[in-house]
Parts: structure tokens; sequence; C-alpha cells
């Protein structure tokens, strides 16, 4: 991502913190997530995130149905669940300990490049990075 989209990110992040996000930010944003979701996750999950990714077959467990989450939290998405499995604060029982990446502190480490401008903290892009994520398997629900 380049410094001008991690700048806009940083700041879209911000605003929705403080509840000042328009729907087309949210949009946006969903866009960000995922390319994001290209990027960091469907090598496992898949590119549509059914599971099915290329190397699914080679875990213990496959990789969960992500285009499930809500029909399997009875048809409400699990927002915050979805956020701390991303950032490693939720261990998830299928992934083991060391299956799944902890997405936020590899964010982390690829946002401190990002943070020359005064005011941008690396721990707000990777904030911004994974609601985009958790934004997009929204929006993938089935």
């Amino acid at each position: 991502m380049s410094l001008k989209s991690q700048l806009a990110f940083a700041l879209v992040s911000a605003t929705a913190s403080l509840g000042l996000l328009a729907a087309p930010a949210v949009a946006q944003e969903t866009l960000i997530g995922k390319a994001s979701f290209m990027e960091n996750c469907a090598v496992c999950h898949g590119a549509d995130g059914a599971g099915d990714g290329p190397v699914a077959d080679l875990f213990a467990q496959k990789p969960g149905n992500l285009k499930h989450l809500a029909k399997n939290n009875n048809g409400v998405f699990p927002f915050s669940e979805v956020y701390q499995a991303i950032d490693g604060r939720r261990e998830i029982k299928g992934h083991g300990s060391t299956e799944m990446p902890v997405w936020g502190g590899l964010f982390k480490e690829d946002s401190y490049a990002y943070t020359v401008h005064p005011g941008i903290k690396a721990e707000e892009i990777v904030q911004g990075r994974i609601l985009a994520l958790v934004y997009y398997l929204q929006g993938i629900q089935e």
C-alpha cells in the first residue's frame, strides 16, 4: 500500500473511531479490505472466503468458511470477535497457537515506515487495516 493510501486509510480509521464516518468511506474501506484479504488471507481462506485456499488442505483443521460467520452466529455478524481474531487478541481454537498469523503484529511492523507524518501512529494504521478487513468480511456474508 502506498504512503498516500496508508495516510488516507489512517485518516478514515481515525474518523471512524470518532463516529464521523460517512457511507462512501465505508465503501472505500471495503475495497481496501478486499485487497488486504487477497494479499494476506486468501491463500488459506480462499479468494471468496469459503475456506478453500490453495494451502487449506495442509492444515490439520481446514480454515473456516468466512462467508458463514453471521450465519453461524444467529444471523448477526460478530464484528468485535472477528476484529480480535485478526489482531491476535482472541484465540481461535481451530487455529491452534501458530497456524494463523497474528496479523495485528505483522501489520504494525509494516506500518512503521508510514508513521513519518506527524500525528499518525503505527497502531492507528493497524486499526484501520484490520477494520477494513472486518468490513470486507461483513460484506461477503451469505
